[in-house]
């Protein structure tokens, strides 16, 4: 996934040493990258969210809500999306994760498409958010992991850093 030069998505985590641990993570950050760059092609059907999440789950239907609102509002991503405090909780089969960060989106913004105009804000609680994904092993594709549901607490005061 490649997206515009004035958008990051920065990740401050260490990589898990158990392997299954890492692949997990690192599907559920795919995941959402592919949420925005979904966002950025302005293409709420866009693969790479489907590629990384469980076809009629929460995670997909989220995802697809959220990149449909963008284009429906006529915006596209600009700025840097900030995620921390990973935490992977694998399940006793060990084909099952919950994945939780946090996500600091004080220096995140819409632009309008059209007109490239970037709509900022005033730092708040509404820029920090709390995620918990879980994940489930694919059956089809072995190391890849997909997103089967997915909460989001808004106005996460417990991820300001």
């Amino acid at each position: 996934m490649t997206f515009p030069s004035d958008f990051r998505m920065v990740f401050d985590r260490s990589v898990p040493t158990d392997a299954t641990k890492a692949a997990a993570l690192s599907d559920a950050e795919n995941f959402v990258r592919g949420i925005n760059h979904g966002i950025v092609k302005q293409d709420a059907a866009d693969a790479a969210y489907k590629f990384y999440s469980t076809p009629g789950g929460t995670a997909q239907a989220y995802a697809e809500k959220q990149i449909q609102q963008y284009i429906d509002g006529g915006w596209t991503v600009t700025g840097t999306q900030r995620y921390s405090q990973a935490k992977v909780t694998l399940a006793g089969d060990r084909t099952r994760a919950s994945v939780s960060f946090c996500d600091d989106d004080s220096k995140f913004y819409g632009r309008e498409v059209k007109s490239r105009k970037i709509l900022t804000t005033r730092p708040s609680d509404k820029d920090y958010y709390y995620f918990e994904i879980v994940m489930t092993a694919s059956k089809d594709a072995k190391g890849l992991w997909l997103a089967e549901t997915l909460e989001v607490q808004k106005e996460a005061t417990q991820c300001k850093v």
